[in-house]
């Protein structure tokens, strides 16, 4: 065990540079790599995937990860071989032949990592290769997905057991999360049937984050008033693709750079952003939760979010993307009265009624041409103006149908979908050769030329996809250039193509059921469970006591002390004693006639340097001064 341990170290150092775990990993590690089933519960940006991703390269087998992300799993992957680790995936984005052939290297001892969906174990093919493939470990990321409870709630999450049931005795088994409430532990290790696991936790407590509200009703003045006075990097979380455009325009308007993120941006653009972000060469990103997946920035100063999040869970990974480095950082909700109530409606709007989920999941089924007890030969187009058309419902309530039909794992939509183009030949290759040879245009020839050579033999049997982006620089044509071609030998009957722009594309999770198997009730509980975790998000929002102190508890820590003594709210009340108010109160007579600077503040009052600066942060909270930032940073009186 110990020389498994050394290993391990050495290996840790040897791929990813670092000389020795950090608190907690160790712990994991050894318990795993003893054999233990073993729960990892880290914050966000505490190093989970080191716990499982370094006893991988010591081990002689195989450790099949489960991921519920496709990007997170091309991101992981790419990370693991630009260090030399062996790492592939499998999932509904590459071919059936591709995955087989994947399975097959796999087998033959060619990885040391495996990602995939909790889907993917139900599968036939993987039923059929299960028994040789040298799987010696397990890791279920993101373990939460498993809990009703659990933010992300995912069906499928709960049968990973059973899938592996011929080989799960045999096998080592980790399960890793950055939000579980004791609720989610309980159904984690319940799940999983885990006998007495070694837990290891690092408690939710992140000591450098000054947990933050703003209930302001006048919201876009408060956000532009927060990064205006933020110093360094930081992210704005807004709900909506227009809102990122909108705020990220005001932002830039009152002279900071700033971009905005969305899965509506091509995979290049996203890219370039998240680079220039981390690099520091935009401080400031204006996005939709799809950004901040697997991006590792430690110097990121604060996260604001816009709009209100669904739960704590959700809100709490995204605003622990502040401070990584350790360094005092903050997490910023601004919140509005009307916010509650608006997110309540949203929910109860966007949870179809059973009778329309069923019909969405036949319409779905009908269009891809699958029958009762079949499913389709791999991941196609989910066209929701389609759907709309042949289901008689409006699309908005189709997209949160298809949703819930993925929650509920019947269903597998692949979030982060590019756009793609997909050609099918309607001719033999001999037929394609005798159209290029008899066009009397060139520019025309040369494209079918391009498009027979990138689409390749598979085109002339099936719809065969490739990234807009990939097609644009290997055809050398702007989209619209390309489009208008395709659109040109479609009509001569030579091919036919789709485009898919925002339209995800998706494949059953299970094959087609005859009779829809959740009831009422269980479509319902879950609705129930949504707006209850959305109470307690509220009630974080409007919470008097220590929002750490909240937070800690609510994910289950005992003996958490009543103050941080950083939050808005142990600050304010700490303003209020009769010493501070005095304080405040002469702070702002020095700064009566003309700005001060702290040094200057400090001589004028005589008052300890730790009380000046609390009352600062106090008066610059409750916008009763100004910080101005020139060559000396100074503090203005504000008119009220």
């Amino acid at each position: 065990m110990d020389q498994l341990l050394e290993k391990a170290r050495a290996n840790l150092k040897k791929y990813w540079g670092f000389p020795d775990f950090r608190q907690g990993q160790d712990k994991a590690v050894a318990s795993v790599l003893k054999g233990n089933e073993t729960l990892v519960l880290f914050p966000t940006g505490g190093g989970k995937s080191l716990c499982y991703q370094v006893p991988a390269t010591v081990l002689d087998g195989m450790t099949v990860v489960i991921s519920p992300l496709v990007a997170l799993m091309q991101d992981q992957v790419d990370q693991l071989r630009e260090r030399g680790v062996s790492a592939t995936f499998v999932n509904s984005t590459i071919p059936k032949h591709e995955v087989e052939q994947r399975l097959i290297n796999a087998r033959n001892h060619m990885y040391k990592l495996m990602y995939c969906a909790p889907e993917r174990l139900e599968t036939e093919l993987w039923q059929n290769m299960m028994a040789e493939l040298p799987i010696e470990m397990v890791a279920v990321d993101e373990a939460h997905c498993i809990s009703e409870w659990g933010h992300d709630f995912r069906p499928s999450y709960r049968t990973i057991k059973d899938a592996l049931e011929p080989i799960a005795d045999h096998i080592r088994w980790m399960a890793l999360t950055a939000t579980a409430t004791p609720e989610v532990r309980k159904d984690i290790v319940q799940s999983l049937k885990m006998n007495d696991p070694t837990v290891v936790s690092l408690g939710f407590e992140r000591p450098n984050l000054k947990w933050w509200v703003l209930r302001d009703e006048q919201k876009e003045k408060r956000l532009l008033d927060t990064v205006k006075k933020a110093s360094g990097s930081g992210l704005v979380y807004a709900g909506t693709r227009n809102s990122c455009e909108y705020l990220a325009g005001r932002i830039m308007q009152n002279g900071i750079t700033c971009k905005v993120y969305h899965a509506g941006l091509s995979s290049v653009e996203r890219e370039t952003i998240q680079q220039e972000w981390i690099d520091g060469r935009v401080p400031v990103v204006v996005a939709t939760n799809a950004f901040g997946m697997g991006i590792d920035k430690s110097d990121c100063r604060f996260v604001v979010h816009y709009d209100m999040p669904y739960s704590i869970e959700a809100y709490y990974q995204e605003a622990g993307r502040a401070g990584r480095d350790g360094k005092e950082s903050y997490p910023i909700l601004i919140y509005r009265n009307n916010d509650f109530p608006e997110a309540r409606k949203r929910i109860e709007e966007s949870y179809p009624d059973r009778e329309t989920i069923i019909t969405v999941y036949n319409a779905l089924c009908d269009m891809w041409e699958v029958a009762v007890g079949a499913m389709p030969v791999e991941a196609v187009p989910i066209d929701y103006d389609r759907l709309a058309e042949r289901s008689k419902i409006r699309k908005r309530i189709i997209i949160a149908a298809v949703r819930i039909l993925d929650r509920l794992g019947l269903v597998e939509v692949l979030r982060y979908q590019q756009p793609q183009i997909g050609i099918r030949f309607a001719v033999t290759r001999g037929g394609l050769r005798d159209a290029i040879r008899n066009t009397q245009n060139p520019r025309k020839a040369d494209f079918l030329d391009r498009l027979g050579r990138l689409f390749g033999p598979e085109a002339f049997s099936g719809m065969e996809y490739f990234e807009v982006d990939y097609l644009r620089q290997k055809l050398e044509l702007p989209l619209n250039a390309i489009l208008r071609g395709l659109n040109v030998v479609q009509n001569e009957q030579l091919l036919l193509y789709h485009h898919i722009d925002e339209n995800p594309l998706g494949t059953l999770s299970q094959p087609r059921y005859r009779k829809f198997p959740f009831s009422r009730k269980e479509l319902e509980s879950h609705r129930n469970t949504l707006l209850t975790k959305l109470d307690r998000m509220a009630a974080y929002a409007e919470t008097l006591q220590c929002r750490s102190r909240f937070l800690r508890i609510y994910f289950g820590e005992e003996n958490v002390p009543e103050k941080c003594g950083k939050c808005d709210n142990c600050l304010k009340a700490m303003s209020k004693t009769p010493d501070q108010e005095k304080i405040n109160e002469k702070v702002l007579s020095c700064l009566g006639e003309s700005a001060c600077s702290f040094e200057d503040i400090k001589s004028k009052t005589g008052f300890p340097r730790a009380q000046i600066k609390q009352s600062v942060e106090f008066l610059l909270r409750e916008h009763f001064i100004t910080r101005i930032e020139e060559e000396t940073i100074r503090y203005r009186r504000n008119k009220h």
